[in-house]
């Protein structure tokens, strides 16, 4: 048997057994790859083609050769399957996806191409999820010379549930073979589908910061959650977390809160977004409740919103404390000044009948199971009536006969404006309003000029005074009884810190201005507290006496039994003298009176047996001693120069010291300098004696009181005729304008005899050089009372029998 193959293949079957049968083949790349295969049933033979190509295809024909038939020829058609190349996947931007298709957006379009080149038959190209065919525009296009099957997929919509799906496209020419596939993930943006705030709603605490949850489901990517607070963003969301789950995409995020009493009642927004979504936002809201501690303000009860409440004396106000807490206030407080009040404890307070002592900043307080707050504070100005200024109700004042006093009242009021005051006065015989003429008022101040008659006339001054509030109810009262000398200092003690003192304790004033006096006395004639005196006292006395030319109403400086001139005096006004220039090693007694215009006080304070040691200065120590023992270095005019009254009127201040180590040169020239200053001082102290002599006195008092006119034994001396006033003020005028100017009875260097120190018979003391005021006796003067005053009330009276006196003496009781 004889196969004749187009391509020429052959077996030789003529040996009879066709399994033996020899093959042969045309060596061309078909004949290789051809072989007849022969089975155990002939039907079974075949012509098998290994590694088909596309060029293998066509008719076939297979002969068959016979000894004894005709040759048989049968054709079979060879027709190829090509199976197409792997798909190819594009978006709608023509980018070509390998693995991940999208993202798309939920709600937006999906689109997709598969392009399948080659195969044959054409193949048929298809869209598939899982096991779903997806309906897809097919159509072929050509591209390079090369014939493509395309597909186009195109969702409207875009489902949340194609969110990870894996969609096929599947090329499939006949069904001999599989399909070519190629597939790829979908990713789809998600809009998140709900959100809560998980924590629960609980009463938050004021200023107390608390954690909030808030979770989202459903988002992809991760939704974005902002919390708001009353439509505001709240930026301090601490953590934000993200996990992808079965059951949905969950994003949490937990704000610390930390709310204010403002935020009660106030709305908290959790919302949560995804960013590609426009418009995609969900919320979830809650209310919050603030515990928090009282807001407290206090006002009037009249809802006035003033910080300034004025009223007046007798006069009635309500203060109302609002408090917004929670929860409720449950107790309330009122506070005056700083300090709680007791006894109220409700919201409203009710002050009655208004007293000065009601005025002050009130505040109240509320208090809740979050605390106590106090609120600001309101003012409460309480206008009064005029009263006495405090420490002066009753006052007493010492006078001395024909010397004009100045009487001052000073009131406290509210308003302070338009005080006017009027005054009673009140003696043995009968109570009457002083004149406005003798009353002269400045603001909360009136003054009354008042001239005593005699020394034993008690007098009692009333103060009335009255505003827009009303009139002082109880007057300031003034009594004004005869003066006294004043007391002695006492408790006197000398005091070296860096400059020696000599400071006391001032006593009783007798009624008076008083000031006081320091005389220093040195030499071995020092002061004797024996009544009798020495021998030679009374003379030195005498001596001093004339010297300094004392009248018979003038104040003596000098202690009367002093054996010897003071060697300088100091006056101040407190008990407290600074000795910064005395002679060192020489020693000292000091004489410290007080003295009024009555006079000086008796006996003096003595201080004796004083000595400076050497090199006194703010830097060395002074050493007091009761011991006196020579200086070790002698200073000149550092004391002052002082004598007792020698027909030579001069005497040196200065001792002398002499030691065996100081040259005799150095001592005559010593005593040199000495003569030459005693002489310079003496011829001064001439010259000034001279001028004060030729000076005219001003008048006694006796001649004073002879100018005047016996003044009316029914009217006081408040009441003297304005043309006797004048008469007294011609005469005494000169002294009245002395002691208007407030000058101290000792301030004059001429009068009366001329400085102390200095008299005729030519005895002189110059004072220690420094800033203390030096003592010269003088006249005593007199001042008129002024009647530049105004009306006030006249029938202000004082009433009878409610006085009560003062005595500043203890033998005028």
């Amino acid at each position: 048997m004889l196969l004749d193959f187009l391509f020429h293949y052959s077996l030789d079957s003529r040996g009879g057994n066709v399994k033996l049968a020899p093959h042969a083949a045309i060596a061309s790349d078909l004949g290789q790859r051809l072989f007849f295969s022969i089975g155990d049933n002939p039907k079974d033979s075949r012509l098998q083609i290994n590694d088909v190509k596309p060029e293998d295809g066509g008719v076939y024909r297979c002969r068959v050769d016979f000894f004894n038939s005709p040759t048989r020829n049968f054709r079979h058609n060879l027709t190829l399957v090509v199976p197409p190349e792997e798909p190819r996947i594009f978006d709608a931007q023509g980018k070509e996806i390998s693995q991940l298709a999208g993202p798309f957006r939920e709600g937006y379009e999906l689109f997709l191409c598969c392009q399948v080149r080659g195969g044959r038959p054409p193949p048929k190209v298809t869209w598939w999820r899982d096991d779903t065919e997806l309906i897809g525009t097919s159509h072929t296009s050509v591209e390079e010379g090369a014939t493509m099957m395309v597909n186009q997929l195109l969702i409207g919509t875009t489902t949340r549930d194609f969110y990870g799906v894996r969609i096929e496209c599947r090329a499939q020419g006949t069904r001999l073979v599989e399909p070519v596939r190629k597939d790829v993930t979908v990713q789809v943006y998600l809009k998140p589908v709900r959100v809560k705030i998980a924590t629960p709603n609980e009463l938050l605490t004021a200023g107390h910061p608390v954690p909030i949850r808030c979770e989202s489901w459903g988002s992809y990517p991760a939704a974005k959650i902002t919390w708001l607070l009353d439509g505001e963003p709240i930026r301090n969301a601490e953590v934000t977390v993200h996990s992808d789950k079965e059951d949905g995409n969950i994003t949490t995020s937990i704000l610390t809160l930390k709310v204010t009493s403002e935020n009660d009642n106030a709305e908290l927004t959790c919302r949560a977004t995804n960013p590609w979504f426009s418009g995609g936002a969900i919320e979830d809201k809650r209310v919050i409740r603030v515990a928090y501690p009282p807001t407290v303000s206090v006002h009037l009860a009249n809802e006035d919103p003033s910080r300034l409440v004025t009223r007046a004396e007798g006069q009635n106000v309500t203060f109302k404390c609002r408090a917004d807490a929670r929860p409720p206030v449950t107790s309330y407080s009122w506070f005056k000044n700083g300090m709680r009040m007791s006894g109220e404890s409700t919201e409203i307070m009710h002050l009655t009948q208004l007293e000065r002592e009601s005025a002050g900043a009130y505040a109240c307080g509320a208090t809740n199971t979050e605390g106590e707050t106090r609120s600001s504070s309101l003012t409460l100005k309480v206008q009064f009536s005029p009263r006495c200024k405090s420490g002066t109700e009753q006052t007493s004042i010492g006078a001395v006969s024909l010397q004009s006093i100045l009487v001052k009242c000073e009131v406290d009021a509210d308003p302070p404006d338009s005080v006017r005051f009027s005054w009673t006065y009140n003696n043995t015989r009968n109570v009457s309003p002083v004149l406005n003429s003798r009353i002269q008022s400045n603001g909360l101040a009136s003054t009354v000029t008042y001239l005593p008659q005699t020394d034993s006339e008690l007098i009692t001054l009333a103060c009335w005074a009255s505003n827009a509030v009303g009139r002082q109810t109880a007057p300031c009262l003034v009594h004004i009884l005869p003066a006294n000398t004043p007391e002695a200092p006492k408790a006197c003690e000398l005091r070296n810190d860096t400059v020696l003192e000599v400071v006391c304790m001032a006593g009783s004033d007798g009624g008076l201005s008083q000031y006081f006096l320091l005389e220093a006395v040195g030499g071995d004639l020092l002061y004797s507290n024996d009544p009798g005196g020495s021998a030679g006292q009374g003379q030195a006395r005498g001596q001093y006496g004339e010297a300094i030319g004392l009248g018979d109403n003038e104040i003596s400086t000098l202690n009367d039994q002093a054996t010897s001139a003071p060697i300088f005096r100091m006056q101040e006004n407190s008990p407290q003298f600074r000795l910064n220039n005395l002679e060192p090693g020489r020693e000292y007694q000091f004489l410290v009176y007080a003295v009024n215009a009555k006079g000086r006080s008796e006996p003096p304070v003595v201080i004796e047996n004083v000595r400076v040691a050497a090199q006194l200065g703010p830097y060395d120590e002074s050493i007091l001693s009761e011991d006196p023992t020579p200086a070790e270095t002698t200073h000149h005019g550092g004391g002052g120069v002082g004598g007792s009254g020698s027909s030579s009127g001069l005497g040196t201040g200065a001792s002398t010291g002499s030691g065996p180590e100081k040259q005799s040169t150095l001592l005559i020239l010593a005593a040199v300098v000495v003569i030459g200053a005693v002489v310079v001082t003496s011829i001064i102290v001439a010259g000034i004696v001279v001028v004060c002599r030729h000076r005219p006195r001003p008048p006694e008092p006796q001649e004073v009181r002879k100018s005047m006119r016996p003044a009316r034994n029914d009217v006081p001396s408040m009441y003297i005729e304005e043309d006797e006033l004048n008469e007294l003020e011609e005469g005494g005028g000169r002294a009245a304008e002395i002691r208007a100017r407030g000058a101290p009875p000792n301030a004059h260097l001429c009068g009366g005899g001329g400085m102390p120190g200095v008299g005729s018979s030519g005895g002189a003391i110059v004072g220690v050089a420094g800033p203390h005021h030096y003592i010269s006796e003088s006249f005593i003067q007199y001042a008129q009372p002024s009647l530049n005053v105004y009306i006030a009330d006249p029938d202000l009276i004082l009433p009878r029998g409610e006085l009560e006196f003062t005595t500043l003496d203890p033998t005028l009781k």
